[in-house]
């Protein structure tokens, strides 16, 4: 999971906060993942190879996991069975499997909703990503509000931070191959992250606007439902690119035009925050919980219309007065977002679950 998208870069933040914390951290996961990042070394590694949501992942985790004080799941596929850690705590990021339930299997659906009540179920405090995924969990889940704790997600904005060196950046353009001018849609290529209709409004502005370009940043493999992106890649308008490293991923948000992000349903919504980071305008949905993370700092669509989103994008790329208004809010709200406070309210909460009779 440390290396998926969204809840990849939760874990990821969080750890490299946590590292110099006073816990003595116990880390599960399968030692591949060590290559490319030395750094996780700093905590005591139990090796595990097991797959996500598998019935041996429950067989083996009880075993696993070591006699402590706390165990921290940062989702809900928590061990079912009794281990030996005196308390829990988790994350639930959101209840997208029983929010879009057609989209998934009955074993699927059976699977999240099982989890997600045992997860609050056995947990001592559930943390959650934002105040919409709350109210979103509260709908399935009526008695558990007095567990849920919401700590926004945050970014590393010592890293996520506007590039000054052209060098760099015309070095990892010429590699990369990316076009002069171009939108920018950055996500797993689920259904719900509405590339499609990111392509569809594309195809309508780029009539207009021959010199125009729109890069796809996400990964396709092992999806649930993902669209089907091979058909969108005849016309060499557009340009998908995967395994990109978060440095490379630096230059493509400072690079485009916009980020654009009308995603059906969002826990959270890392891009835009990101985009933020790099001064990057930021086209998002007016659905889920973009608006709450948002607020003034991005112009917003409604995800299902493609006139909709044609209109801001073409709004975004002939009106630099608006990207400079926009630019100025987003500046603001970014600093609500620092994992340097998403990582201290985590270690406060730990301390609390772990102070209580």
């Amino acid at each position: 999971m440390i290396n998926n998208s969204g809840i990849g870069r939760y874990i990821q933040g969080l750890l490299k906060g946590f590292k110099n914390s006073n816990f003595k951290i116990y880390l599960i996961l399968n030692k591949n993942f060590l290559t490319g990042n030395e750094w996780l070394n700093n905590f005591e590694i139990i090796h595990s190879d097991v797959k996500i949501y598998s019935i041996k992942e429950q067989i083996v985790l009880p075993f696993l996991i070591p006699k402590c004080d706390l165990f921290f799941s940062p989702h809900f596929n928590i061990p079912f069975f009794k281990i030996r850690a005196k308390k829990r705590v988790a994350t639930i990021h959101d209840v997208y499997h029983l929010a879009f339930a057609k989209d998934f299997s009955f074993l699927e659906r059976w699977y999240a909703k099982f989890f997600i009540k045992q997860t609050l179920k056995k947990s001592s405090k559930v943390i959650t990503v934002s105040n919409f995924s709350k109210i979103e969990i509260l709908k399935y889940f009526k008695k558990y509000e007095e567990k849920l704790n919401v700590i926004h997600n945050g970014v590393d904005l010592n890293f996520f931070n506007f590039i000054e060196d052209e060098i760099l950046i015309n070095k990892t353009s010429d590699k990369l191959n990316l076009p002069g001018k171009y939108f920018l849609f950055v996500g797993n290529l689920k259904k719900h992250k509405n590339l499609q209709n990111v392509i569809r409004s594309f195809e309508i502005l780029e009539k207009e606007f021959n010199d125009i370009n729109l890069v796809i940043v996400g990964n396709n493999k092992n999806m649930n439902n993902p669209i089907d992106i091979e058909k969108f890649l005849l016309k060499d308008k557009i340009l998908w690119l995967e395994n990109i490293s978060d440095n490379e991923l630096k230059v493509i948000y400072q690079k485009s035009i916009a980020l654009v992000f009308p995603s059906f349903y969002e826990g959270f919504g890392y891009p835009a925050i990101e985009a933020f980071a790099m001064k990057t305008t930021a086209i998002v949905s007016n659905f889920a919980s973009l608006p709450e993370i948002c607020g003034n700092g991005a112009i917003y669509v409604n995800p299902f219309d493609i006139s909709n989103i044609y209109e801001v994008m073409k709004k975004i790329l002939t009106d630099e007065n608006i990207k400079k208004i926009l630019l100025a809010a987003s500046d603001v709200k970014l600093k609500n977002f620092n994992i340097e406070k998403c990582i201290d309210k985590h270690l406060n909460l730990f301390e609390e679950i772990l102070n209580e009779s």
